[in-house]
């Protein structure tokens, strides 16, 4: 079938970000074309179900109120897939939309696509093998399209369909290629990928040296600066990555690696240790190409306590041992104060106490916002975000419903965010709602090939043992845990919020795999590492099978 002939539809979502296992669709469109026309088009906001993040706002210019009321994925689905029929699913990187829809498709219990595919960033790759970028943007600029609103989906997919367009019309001069099925192989060809690894004699040598190791890599220009700091699982998968398919890269690593005249790597026995390490050092170097983790930010948390003769809850962000409980930390300063906001209006004594800066006591000197609680409603709150209490959650949505039903939009909206934001609390693992101080005790990993132990004061990682049967070792390891263990925390610093921040992030991508054993300082340290040696031995067990 000649392409001019073949059904073909474009396709492009935009989302509240890039994972489709945990991100959602907020906007559908498509259009349904046959050589330069436009049969027919399919455009639908998409209530994903919770907020929108303000960065996505600001890149698609679509907020909240845009997708309230507006029809569920699992709603939509079935007129996308009889708009869709059997023609093919054409998208700029169409394994990012096709995932997407896929992902939903497998929530609602559709059927899955079974399309053929066509991706147009492929086909400019090996087409345009010169062209720095090949993103749609550039593609736009290339080719001097004018596009009416740049990343809102239809506006993309009428870009796209020109650069489409222009790609084909190369194609036919430069290839020969005018049928359906020659172009949805070319994209899958080999293309030509330059290296820069024959400028660099060193490198070369430097990238057979490389561990499959855990670790820390620095790269370094030709006075010594480091240009950038990195981790990695395997060392030498890592760093070699950089040196081969370098037309593929951002224009930024390819600037970073023209000026890379040497490498030096730290091993790690774990992963974890790694991240911790990377973390520090970026923050002590602040190397040029490390865009992100140069500086120690701020990470607020929520505390619950008193307040002279009162219960409050706070936002704060330098913890002392002051009586509270203190919870998270929480990405923004925003979200924190939103979360406060929402305990207030579930066991505030007043909702308009939140804001309030009357108040003296304990906390003050790094408490900016908040309010007061019934004594009540203090340990409502607590337990809200220890997870033990759901039934709060569900007046919540009772509360967003009957704004809905009286068109109260502001309202339901913002009740929807508090709500939001307290699902996300509490789908945290359970260690991870633990109040901060009190988050002491020993994390196991369980991953074949090994078996890692990490344990951590008040959140803080201290000791690390990959686990090889040696019990000398692990004595030695609880021994030095157990005198952190005993110290009193009178403070928090910016470096150990960092550290827990790195714990935490590291934690929850692991959740399936790790074990963790709470620590209280009047424990017997015997019953604390029979549960540790439990875990442990049956590990053995299980491998020895």
């Amino acid at each position: 079938m000649l392409i001019k002939d073949a059904n073909l539809v474009i396709v492009d979502v935009e989302t509240t970000g890039i994972d489709p296992n945990h991100e959602r669709i907020i906007e559908l469109a498509a259009v349904k074309i046959r050589g330069d026309n436009v049969e027919d088009t399919f455009e639908s906001f998409v209530d994903p179900e919770r907020a929108i993040p303000r960065v996505i706002t600001r890149l698609t210019g679509i907020t909240s109120a845009d997708v309230f009321g507006a029809p569920r994925a699992y709603e939509i689905l079935p007129d996308f897939v009889d708009f869709l029929g059997n023609a093919v699913f054409v998208a700029h990187n169409c394994s990012f939309d096709w995932n997407f829809i896929e992902t939903e498709l497998l929530r609602a219990q559709l059927p899955k696509l079974r399309n053929s595919t066509l991706c147009t960033v492929r086909v400019a790759r090996r087409l345009l093998t010169g062209l720095p970028s090949r993103s749609l943007g550039s593609l736009i600029k290339f080719f001097h399209i004018k596009p009416n609103h740049r990343h809102r989906a239809l506006s993309d997919v009428l870009s796209t369909h020109q650069v489409l367009n222009h790609l084909i019309d190369r194609l036919e001069k430069q290839h020969g290629i005018t049928e359906l099925d020659q172009l949805l192989r070319f994209q899958n060809s080999r293309y030509e990928k330059k290296s820069i690894k024959k400028n660099l004699p060193k490198i070369e040598y430097i990238l057979t040296q490389l561990p499959d190791a855990s670790g820390v890599y620095k790269m370094f220009n030709k006075d010594g600066r480091i240009l950038y700091i990195g981790k990695s699982k395997s060392l030498k998968d890592r760093v070699r990555s950089y040196f081969t398919g370098i037309e593929s890269h951002a224009r930024h690593t390819r600037e970073m690696i023209r000026q890379v005249q040497d490498i030096q790597w730290t091993v790690t026995q774990t992963e974890l240790e790694a991240l911790l390490l990377e973390s520090r050092l970026i923050k002590e170097f602040a190397p040029h190409f490390n865009k992100a983790g140069r500086t120690y930010r701020h990470r607020p948390c929520i505390r619950l306590g008193m307040i002279g003769n009162s219960s409050w809850v706070t936002v704060v962000e330098h913890i002392h041992s002051d009586g509270g409980k203190h919870f998270g930390p929480i990405s923004s300063r925003k979200e924190a104060s939103r979360l406060a906001q929402a305990l207030v209006r579930l066991f505030g004594d007043k909702s308009d106490t939140f804001r309030s800066f009357e108040r003296d006591g304990v906390g003050l000197t790094s408490s900016k916002i908040g309010g007061r609680l019934t004594d009540e409603g203090l340990r409502n709150a607590q337990a809200l975000l220890e997870g033990r209490d759901t039934q709060s959650l569900a007046t919540l949505l009772n509360e967003i419903n009957e704004a809905s039903k009286d068109q109260a939009y502001e309202i339901a909206a913002q009740k929807r965010n508090f709500l939001n934001l307290l699902e996300s609390i509490q789908s945290r693992p359970d260690f991870l709602r633990t109040p901060l101080l009190e988050r002491t005790g020993s994390v196991v990993y369980q991953r074949k090939p090994s078996t890692e132990i990490h344990f951590m004061v008040c959140g803080v990682p201290v000791v690390h043992l990959k686990w090889t049967g040696d019990h000398d070792l692990l004595k030695t390891a609880t021994s030095k845990f157990y005198e952190d263990a005993v110290t009193s925390v009178d403070r928090v610093t910016a470096h150990h919020m960092d550290a827990i921040s790195v714990m935490g992030a590291w934690m929850y991508k692991q959740k399936n795999h790790i074990s963790v054993i709470p620590f209280s300082v009047n424990e017997q340290p015997q019953n604390f590492e029979g549960k540790l040696l439990a875990i442990l031995e049956n590990e053995s067990i299980i491998k020895k099978k």
